[in-house]
């Protein structure tokens, strides 16, 4: 396998370019900043030589963006699998409530690539450059949520006279209301029990179909 661009379905990654993936996420989560990582600490943390890095890749910030592209992909295809397998929709918001009260790392990894769509560093270029690919489309996170809200229209769940692509944006809105309050926890002590409740019945009244 030659060059690696991230966009790869996830069984094709090679073993040693996942080692070098996982050394990435580990230091993002760790607090390293993405502008301080190192070539050397990514092989290191991977156990493997520097010089493979470089058979793969043709940067450090090209190692970086992947990592992250990679991660979220997981991240989505795993969380649409294990949404599947809910009951229904409300049991699907309280498992992602549940995430985000839990701090779970693949939810943290989630927040990341939020504020990385949203700053101007090169890192942040590259990865919104893959994220917009054709070949990323089916795992954009907008993409996930709206194939599973359309089963909650199917099931009747969920009202049928609202465009999905809204709907979409809805649940989002209230979901981010909830990871500010559990993000200010220490600083503000919010009620994060009543905020949760609230955020859930937001999403409720305004996408949930009436009785």
């Amino acid at each position: 396998m030659g060059k690696i661009n991230g966009l790869e379905e996830i069984q094709d990654v090679p073993p040693k370019v996942r080692k070098m993936y996982t050394a990435v996420i580990e230091m993002l989560e760790e607090g390293v900043d993405a502008a301080g990582i190192r070539v050397s600490t990514i092989t290191e943390r991977a156990g493997i030589g520097k010089g493979t890095a470089y058979e793969y890749f043709d940067s450090k910030e090209e190692i970086v963006a992947c990592a992250l592209v990679y991660q979220i992909k997981w991240m989505f295809y795993w969380l649409e699998g294990v949404l599947e397998k809910k009951e229904n929709f409300y049991e699907q918001l309280s498992f992602l409530m549940d995430g985000i009260e839990k701090k779970d790392k693949g939810m943290n990894c989630f927040l990341r690539f939020v504020h990385m769509m949203t700053d101007n560093s090169e890192f942040s270029r590259m990865v919104r450059e893959k994220i917009n690919s054709e070949e990323f489309g089916p795992w954009q996170p907008a993409r996930v949520l709206g194939r599973i809200l359309q089963r909650g229209i199917d099931r009747g769940e969920l009202r049928e006279d609202m465009a999905v692509e809204y709907m979409i944006y809805c649940v989002f809105s209230h979901l981010l209301t909830y990871v500010l309050a559990t993000a200010t926890e220490e600083c503000f002590s919010p009620d994060l029990k009543s905020i949760k409740n609230l955020a859930c019945q937001g999403v409720v009244n305004e996408i949930g179909r009436k009785a």
